[in-house]
């Protein structure tokens, strides 16, 4: 983000200024009050002898000198304070302006927050400061819409979505929420009951609580080291590891133990009841497109192109692969999609998902399904 801090200044000076002046010309209004009810005393029960227009004033002599001149005389330093006083006191207007932009950024914080933990009460579900969660969700027969069971949804950690994520692809996921799954639509387009400004604030909130580059890649070098440690050629070397390399266990990252509510791993999206614990063909599609059966090798000519896709997904409407067309509904695992822009960025380069050697393992298990 900008610095901030000489604006800041400027505005702070700018805002004294102008208290002094304000209690200056408060002060001034008091005395002339004073001063003319003092000279009103004297007319009291004599109006008809002292009323103003009836006594008698000063002679020209008088008037046109000292009288005139002390007049213009404080007409000068009016106009020398005016002259000096109002340059100075829009000098720091865009002082002013930056330190009102940061300030409402810190209300949309405040505001934010009490929506996630208290109106919409999304930390029940993403945990406190969105470092995830569970959901419980009931499934039920697609075709007959018969209970089937109910289960425990890995609801995604969200101090990493700014990561993958724009905030207008936040903003629509907040609309529209997901379908086939806990996330309900919270804004107004998509039925809920939240506006556009409350999930303004949510956005704003989230981009608040957002981990750093270093936190994020300890954290998902420290699950995988407890999952696969895996050696030099990408396959699992931990006695007893579940996934036989590296791409598979980034693909399933967080499946049994819960880590960031899975919002690091593929599978989430692309294995039908991993969410939920029942994962079934690893890649077979569920909200996302099924991977299997060489899938992406038709898709993607080579894992180069793929690795890219999955770094930084291409905005909505936009073409992809042989022939693909992108929904906008993936997130970016390699490219955080708000450090594009310096003038814009809320984050660093570094705040990515996954590096560039998990992204060409789990590409490479991928086209392996």
């Amino acid at each position: 983000m900008h610095d901030l801090s000489g604006q800041l200044v400027l505005a702070d000076v700018q805002k004294a200024i102008g208290y002094v002046l304000a209690v200056l010309l408060v002060l001034a209004f008091a005395v002339a009050v004073l001063v003319n009810m003092r000279r009103g005393r004297a007319e009291v029960g004599s109006e008809v002898e002292l009323a103003a227009n009836r006594k008698p004033y000063m002679a020209d002599d008088e008037l046109e000198t000292k009288k005139l001149d002390r007049t213009l005389g404080v007409g000068l330093v009016l106009l020398a304070v005016i002259a000096v006083a109002l340059p100075l006191y829009w000098l720091a207007e865009p002082g002013r302006q930056a330190d009102a932009v940061a300030g409402f950024a810190d209300v949309a914080v405040a505001r934010g927050e009490n929506t996630y933990v208290n109106g919409a009460q999304c930390a029940s579900c993403h945990g406190p400061e969105g470092v995830g969660g569970v959901a419980n969700y009931t499934i039920t027969d697609p075709s007959t819409g018969d209970f089937v069971a109910q289960v425990q949804w890995k609801a995604p950690a969200l101090n990493t979505v700014m990561y993958r994520y724009t905030p207008e692809q936040v903003l629509f996921i907040l609309n529209y929420g997901r379908g086939y799954s806990p996330m309900p639509a919270w804004g107004a387009p998509g039925g809920g009951p939240l506006t556009e400004q409350q999930l303004t604030n949510v956005i704003a909130y989230l981009t608040s609580i957002q981990l750093t580059g270093d936190e994020s890649k300890a954290a998902v070098q420290a699950e995988l080291d407890a999952t696969c440690k895996a050696d030099d050629a990408g396959q699992c070397t931990l006695p007893g590891a579940k996934y036989k390399t590296l791409g598979e266990a980034v693909f399933n990252l967080g499946y049994d133990s819960g880590f960031a509510g899975g919002a690091y791993s593929c599978g989430r999206c692309h294995t039908k009841g991993w969410s939920y614990g029942q994962a079934q063909v690893p890649g077979g599609g569920a909200m996302g497109p099924n991977l299997t059966g060489g899938s992406e090798q038709r898709q993607f000519a080579t894992a180069k192109q793929q690795e890219a896709f999955v770094s930084a997904y291409p905005k909505a409407g936009t073409a992809y692969g042989s022939s693909g067309w992108s929904s906008g509904r993936m997130g970016s695992f390699g490219t955080n999609p708000n450090s594009i822009d310096p003038k814009t960025a809320t984050m660093s380069a570094d705040q990515v998902m996954l590096t560039e050697e998990q992204i060409a393992a789990v590409v490479a298990y991928e086209r392996s399904l």
